[in-house]
């Protein structure tokens, strides 16, 4: 019976998979302070402040959970965000730790990377984190993942172990101050 199976089937191609390709790529957000769940969350698709915090079992978000125009935000949330939902139905809106980026398979971005953050890199312990902040800082952003060869202790081989962690150009998380 088995044979008979594997030979009615045989010839044909594969069958399509059934899962769309954005669930195979998730996207990852915190959701911390006034909500009964606190914790890190996956979405199919970047969700809204409001879906992730219905997720996290904050309160229904009505009209008094404002965005930046003052009406109901319907911007979406990148993978790597941490929305901390105050009492007052307002909210912050920042980036994962570095560690948790990690943790995830997120990559970090060294141009708003805190010196923690990039001591989450393989490789990358607090004196380097440390001259890397400072070139920034004193330097501007880096524009591409190259231009980190110009800091005191990144060569070649350290930049190519790096590499796959790192991302540029405002494709992370929102930058840490943003709240409403």
């Amino acid at each position: 019976m088995l044979l008979w199976a594997w030979r009615a089937n045989f010839g044909l191609p594969p069958a399509a998979l059934s899962t769309p390709a954005k669930q195979l790529h998730p996207v990852f957000v915190e959701v911390q302070g006034a909500v009964a769940h606190p914790g890190v969350y996956s979405f199919p698709e970047p969700p809204t402040l409001a879906e992730a915090c219905r997720r996290a079992g904050g309160a229904a978000l009505g009209s008094e959970f404002r965005g930046e125009e003052g009406k109901l935000s319907a911007g979406k949330l990148p993978s790597g965000a941490r929305l901390e939902v105050t009492s007052e139905n307002g909210y912050r809106l920042g980036r994962m730790t570095g560690a948790q980026l990690m943790t995830l398979g997120l990559a970090i971005d060294p141009n708003q990377a805190s010196q923690a953050d990039l001591e989450a890199l393989p490789g990358i312990g607090p004196a380097l984190a440390g001259r890397i902040i400072a070139y920034r800082q004193s330097h501007g952003p880096f524009k591409k993942i190259d231009d980190l060869l110009a800091v005191s202790g990144i060569g070649p081989k350290k930049l190519e172990k790096i590499r796959p962690y790192l991302v540029f150009g405002g494709q992370g998380a929102p930058p840490l101050d943003h709240q409403k």
